[in-house]
């Protein structure tokens, strides 16, 4: 039996569906600033990326090649797909990737493999949606740690996500395990998280930071001194909630 592409879009035309993949890529690219091939296909649920190369051609969307050549391009907004984005937003939002080569080439591996677990947690039905650190309010309050992603989970809670590729240490390890602390803090009135998930490649990091925030480690806090230069203020513990309300996972890359 032959099977025609239309037996595949049910009461949909091939431009109602065309238009529709189109508001769902440019949606996700303008909501975290950039993506890859690999993401794009999870996210329209397609095996080719020839939608994508078409969506170039016809100006809505620019490949660009990455410096690592891990993956070989990214793909942003286009003026044209910029102002697409405008018309179907719900919230307007900065977006400085018209220059493309303002995305930050040592953070791409980690910003993909957030939207990777983010569409993959979609798919799964583990949440119902997900807020790309873009999104959050603007002004959070000093030494709230905003998340590379916040997940929706059924119940209505919400867990921040954090994907740690490499080990933090001094200054930053205490402002990182302090900034969490005060998400989760059930004192909290404003932007609080219900939980947090540390995400890493390796079971080394992992165990790091499962170890440095452990109830009763030590967490400083660090201010500038009249040199300018970083010295710690005052020393505090990690807090026993974090026992409860963080999770470590260790993902295959």
């Amino acid at each position: 039996m032959r099977v025609k592409p239309r037996d595949y879009l049910g009461d949909q035309t091939p431009l109602e569906r065309s238009i529709m993949n189109r508001k769902m890529a440019v949606d996700w690219i303008y909501r975290f600033g950039f993506s890859s091939a690999q993401v794009l296909r999870q996210c329209l649920n397609k095996e080719s990326c020839s939608w994508l190369s078409t969506e170039v051609k016809r100006g809505w969307l620019r490949s660009t090649r990455t410096g690592s050549g891990v993956p070989t391009v990214i793909y942003t907004l286009t003026e044209m797909g910029l102002e697409f984005a405008h018309h179907h937003a719900t919230k307007m939002l900065p977006y400085v990737e018209l220059d493309p080569y303002r995305v930050s080439q040592p953070k791409i591996r980690h910003d993909l493999l957030v939207q990777k677990l983010s569409i993959a947690a979609l798919r799964e039905s583990a949440i119902t949606q997900v807020t790309s650190e873009r999104e959050l309010n603007e002004g959070d309050q000093r030494g709230q740690k905003r998340a590379d992603a916040i997940w929706h989970l059924a119940d209505g809670k919400r867990l921040g996500i954090e994907m740690e590729l490499s080990a933090k240490y001094g200054q930053k390890l205490d402002e990182f395990i302090g900034g969490i602390a005060s998400s989760l803090d059930p004192k909290r009135e404003v932007n609080r998280l219900d939980s947090f998930c540390v995400i890493t490649d390796s079971e080394t990091i992992c165990e790091r930071y499962r170890v440095a925030m452990r109830p009763g480690q030590p967490m400083r806090r660090w201010k500038k001194n009249s040199r300018q230069h970083w010295v710690i203020e005052e020393e505090d513990s990690v807090p026993d909630y974090l026992q409860e309300l963080v999770d470590f996972r260790v993902i295959a890359t």
